[in-house]
């Protein structure tokens, strides 16, 4: 099983276009906000302090989160190609069983995630401080990094049960597009969270990266938003960034998020087991 998440991995990284591929949604967000959504919000926000500031955090919380969904999508891309070429037929002669090759696939897909967040998260922290002296505490730095190995984990699951239906690449790199293209919907990233319906809000809910963005919000953006921000205004900011999430009148704090992220993993892994030994009895 090592053996095959140590190949994965590297298979990965030595792809240099599919590394910057998967990359592409995160992209979106960041021209989209650059070019279009910064100077809009920060013109209707001009009775808050350090606006430029606030938003900057608040995308870089989003962009990191749709990195982790479509870096791991991308990573397991791998499976699909090891079903095409049978490849996948042959690891049937070694020990392994469906449920620790799907295994394999889950922990090199959440290593490759993990870390393409945490370039990601690098890189967006170094521009936004450089260009718009927006600043992440040091505090926020470990933390962060625990909501991405969760999330990380979130979407590598939630990926999975899509990539274990698709045994065609054209399928997948169709497939692999859309998902790039959505993430920034399910963080509520491209629209803020407040500008959703209730609807689109109940879905946002659904994904496990979207408590992962909520969280990072949280953190980065916890000590400036506390900085010359009346309480009222303080609070339509968490509404409407989707900083908290609600369930009926209880505002999620951080450690709500956590344990949400947790359930949904095991929840997910529980059906992927389920689907994998369904589907090894099925090829029987």
């Amino acid at each position: 099983m090592f053996a095959l998440i140590k190949r994965n991995t590297k298979i990965y990284f030595a792809n240099k276009p599919g590394v910057i591929m998967s990359c592409f949604g995160a992209l979106i967000s960041f021209v989209i906000y650059i070019g279009f959504l910064q100077q809009n919000l920060v013109s209707s926000w001009q009775n808050v302090s350090h606006a430029k500031q606030l938003l900057d955090l608040w995308m870089l919380g989003g962009i990191v989160s749709i990195a982790g969904i479509t870096t791991s999508f991308q990573a397991l891309g791998q499976m699909v190609n090891d079903k095409e070429s049978r490849a996948i037929d042959d690891m049937k002669l070694t020990a392994l069983n469906p449920i620790s090759e799907s295994m394999a696939y889950v922990v090199s897909a959440t290593i490759v995630s993990f870390l393409m967040q945490i370039i990601t998260f690098a890189v967006m922290a170094v521009y936004f401080s450089v260009v718009d002296k927006a600043d992440v505490v040091h505090n926020a730095y470990l933390p962060c990094l625990g909501f991405m190995l969760l999330g990380a984990l979130g979407a590598t699951l939630l990926n999975l049960i899509i990539v274990m239906f698709i045994n065609s690449s054209t399928t997948y790199s169709r497939l692999s597009a859309v998902i790039g293209a959505a993430a920034g919907f399910m963080v509520a990233t491209y629209m803020p969270y407040g500008t959703l319906s209730k609807t689109a809000q109940n879905i946002v809910k659904l994904f496990p990266s979207s408590y992962e963005a909520a969280s990072f919000r949280s953190l980065l953006l916890n000590k400036l938003s506390q900085q010359d921000v009346p309480t009222r205004m303080r609070d339509q900011l968490i509404e409407y960034l989707g900083i908290h999430f609600k369930f009926g009148s209880h505002q999620l704090n951080n450690f709500d998020n956590a344990l949400v992220m947790i359930g949904m993993i095991v929840l997910l892994a529980v059906i992927i087991v389920i689907l994998a030994l369904l589907l090894n009895r099925k090829k029987k």
